[in-house]
């Protein structure tokens, strides 16, 4: 029997707040038209790989701009909207304090949480906030209670996807921390191992999008 099950891991498309550079954790900004062209963009070219697949669960973060996304996707795949179990551990890095700041903003106005979350890039939380080790361990704990020969369709967000791409992969602090994947982009999971899921330049041009997308980075 498999360590991990299968995952396929999508981020939710392009926000408002990731235009701006905002950090969203639990709050949240809808998709803009842009995002709404990813989501579809992402659905097709992932139609086949979901099909090809015979034993499958789906999954949501709650969070909105999730449910958004997992709406067109749904659509796009002929799976019921109601098939996506909507499971709260599947929510973003709550960052506290922090949310609704950019990076600069953060740094020029509670420069003392900056410089120790610079420090202690893991095991720091800001006030009300979650650390990045917190994170890992969520994650852990959901991927504990998974059946290991199904695999796993997932709709999720920038920290949470690179917490179980580190899971699979064994990767160190280090290169958990220079992850930087477009938002277009998605995982396909095995214990071990990883292989992202680029859409090429054409299903892009053909959506609309305008480029890969982008992510928030502290």
């Amino acid at each position: 029997m498999n360590e991990l099950p299968d995952l396929i891991v999508i981020r939710h498309g392009e926000t408002q707040w990731n235009v701006a550079g905002r950090l969203q954790g639990r709050k949240d900004t809808p998709l803009t038209n842009n995002g709404v062209r990813q989501a579809r963009a992402v659905g097709v070219r992932l139609a086949d790989t979901i099909t090809s697949h015979k034993r499958l669960k789906f999954w949501s973060s709650p969070l909105p701009r999730a449910l958004q996304t997992t709406s067109i996707l749904a659509d796009i795949w002929a799976v019921p909207f109601e098939k996506f179990t909507q499971a709260p551990i599947l929510m973003e890095r709550c960052f506290g304090v922090w949310e609704g700041y950019t990076s600069d903003e953060i740094r020029s106005n509670l420069p003392d949480q900056y410089q120790e979350q610079e420090a202690d890039p893991w095991g720091y939380a800001m006030p009300h906030g979650e650390s990045r080790n917190e994170l890992t361990t969520r994650m852990q704990t959901w991927l504990s209670g998974l059946e290991r020969e199904t695999t796993h369709v997932v709709v999720t967000h920038s920290g949470c996807l690179r917490a179980l791409r580190g899971i699979y992969t064994k990767a160190s602090a280090e290169v958990m921390l220079a992850y930087s994947e477009p938002q277009t982009a998605s995982f396909l999971l095995s214990s071990g191992s990883e292989i992202m899921l680029e859409i090429p330049a054409g299903i892009l041009r053909a959506f609309g999008c305008e480029g890969a997308g982008t992510t928030v980075r502290l």
